[in-house]
């Protein structure tokens, strides 16, 4: 089936083939099944009938619920497992390549969520959580990383014809869906309120395994492994709907950028010369993905507006997954035209300044229903703003900043510092939120309004503009030491230049010039290549 449609390859956009299209798709079931996961659990965990089953009775409120300890323990122990997938997932997909991930990863799904069905006990419910967050792990290390090395730079995270960026509105968009499917059985009485939702998680990462065949490999692992031809075959298998398009002159290319890179790859790299700028780059995005609230959002967006009781918690959550959805598009739709980098700093400034009076109205005693509503308009409005300024764009960063030779390891890195920080996050928020701990409430906007200021200032400093560029031009804009806030408008030279013309035009010819990469160039570049141990 796979060379079907090699042969029958056509062009949906300029830049976007038919193949392209398919084999996101594919990616993106994944990366739904995800979304759709996390939803649900840190939903139901707030139904009462799920309480009941997994909770403990409070004589004193009369209640079944979770203990403090007991919810954090819920929430922040499936993020060590997370943690664990990345490493682990991470030597495979080195080792063995992007697929061996996608495989293995959704058949561990499945076994989590069969055991978050069929358990009865705490135990059983925290550890089908764990397994779940292993193929979690996995997919958030996989997806991005490979998206970035198959799709063109002129979609990579830009505008309606993005693919990249469609990563996190797939997350979102489940997350939605999750939302509309819990609202309706969080009125259902008994158990099936919550095993109807869990049910539904098996489709996900059954639906991606029967597809898997239709992505290809990526073109770059291939190359670093020595494996041209597959390589060629790998990238016509996407861009071969372009008649004009040579898999062989660009897998050439990618090729003589790896191997005369002055980085090769090791371990040591990653914080010598000019990859310790981007790798704290990375970790600037890594701890901005978390570190700004995300969990109070997502995790516990329930558990909150059931504790400031203004109105239905679940419906609640499907207004907020809804402006979630919003925010997305807004990415998708205009990263493009406004950079990514601009769309961090202004929206950012807003985020810190929706969490700063979220924290001030908390402030006020005894809270009259106007404080309280501008509490939930508040707690609604900063998820969509934290997707448009920390959520899509930080995903994208992480995949495009390392470098060429060090992605695997760099990304590796990048998600397990995430994870930390997520785990950090988790962990404490209920002990922030809740009595008889630090019982902040919605003053908790005031810690991490500071910690978004913080990093808006990181992202001035350190991470450039990426949109529009091939992987190659950003490495060349590295090596040139391009500041931060000059990278809107540098142009690479050279190879890096031809693979960006190669990935959005087809052509090498450059712009405004006679000159191009000729048959006999390449030729000579594939002779040292035979010639090089």
């Amino acid at each position: 089936m796979s060379h079907f449609l090699r042969d029958h390859n056509y062009k949906a956009t300029k830049h976007v083939s038919t193949n392209l299209v398919l084999a996101t798709m594919v990616l993106m079931t994944s990366v739904f099944a995800y979304g759709f996961e996390n939803s649900v659990l840190s939903t139901v965990q707030a139904m009462n009938a799920y309480e009941r089953t997994f909770g403990e009775y409070n004589e004193k409120k009369k209640t079944y619920g979770f203990t403090v300890d007991h919810l954090a323990y819920l929430n922040a122990f499936p993020l060590v497992a997370y943690a664990i997938g990345v490493i682990i997932f991470s030597q495979i997909g080195e080792r063995f390549g992007r697929k061996a991930v996608f495989y293995s990863m959704n058949c561990i799904c499945i076994i989590g969520v069969a055991i978050c069905y069929a358990g009865r006990t705490y135990a059983w419910a925290l550890a089908g959580r764990m397994i779940i967050n292993l193929h979690v792990g996995a997919e958030a290390w996989l997806v991005p990383m490979w998206l970035a090395e198959i799709v063109p730079a002129a979609v990579r995270g830009s505008n309606f014809d993005t693919v990249v960026a469609i990563y996190a509105f797939s997350h979102v968009l489940a997350g939605f869906i999750a939302a509309i499917i819990t609202n309706e059985t969080s009125k259902i009485h008994g158990d099936d309120s919550w095993k109807i939702p869990i049910a539904v998680m098996f489709a996900f990462p059954a639906l991606a395994l029967s597809l898997a065949w239709i992505v290809p490999e990526s073109p770059r692992w291939l190359l670093r492994q020595g494996r041209f031809k597959q390589a060629v075959e790998s990238l016509y298998y996407i861009n071969g709907a372009d008649k004009n398009y040579s898999a062989e002159q660009e897998a050439q290319l990618l090729l003589e950028t790896i191997e005369n890179a002055p980085t090769k790859g090791g371990w040591n790299e990653l914080f010598r010369g000019v990859n310790k700028r981007r790798t704290l780059g990375g970790l600037v995005a890594a701890g901005s993905n978390q570190l700004t609230g995300q969990a109070f959002a997502s995790t516990y967006g329930t558990v909150f507006l059931k504790q400031i009781n203004v109105m239905d918690p679940f419906t609640g959550t499907l207004i907020k997954r809804a402006g979630l959805l919003v925010g997305c598009i807004f990415v998708i739709t205009m990263v493009e035209k406004i950079g990514r980098r601009r769309v961090i700093l202004v929206v950012g400034a807003i985020t810190t300044v929706v969490l700063m009076v979220m924290g001030g109205l908390g402030t006020v005693p005894n809270a009259t229903k106007p404080v309280q509503h501008g509490i939930l308009a508040m707690s609604i409005i900063f998820p969509c703003a934290y997707m448009i300024a920390y959520g899509s764009p930080m995903t994208v960063i992480k995949a495009e900043i390392p470098h060429t030779s060090l992605r695997d390891k760099s990304n590796m890195l990048f998600w397990t510092v995430s994870n930390l920080c997520n785990i950090l996050v988790t962990f404490t928020l209920p002990y922030l939120l809740k009595a008889p701990y630090a019982n902040l409430g919605a003053q908790v906007g005031f810690v991490y309004g500071s910690i978004s200021f913080v990093f808006l200032v990181l992202t001035f400093l350190m991470l450039p503009e990426m949109t529009g560029k091939s992987l190659e031009e950003v490495d060349e804009m590295f090596e040139k030491r391009v500041p931060a806030w000059r990278s809107r408008d540098f142009r690479a030279t050279g190879i890096a230049a031809d693979v960006t013309r190669l990935e959005n035009d087809h052509t090498l010819v450059a712009a405004g010039s006679d000159k191009s990469h000729s048959a006999e160039h390449l030729e000579q570049v594939q002779s040292a290549n035979k010639r090089s141990p």
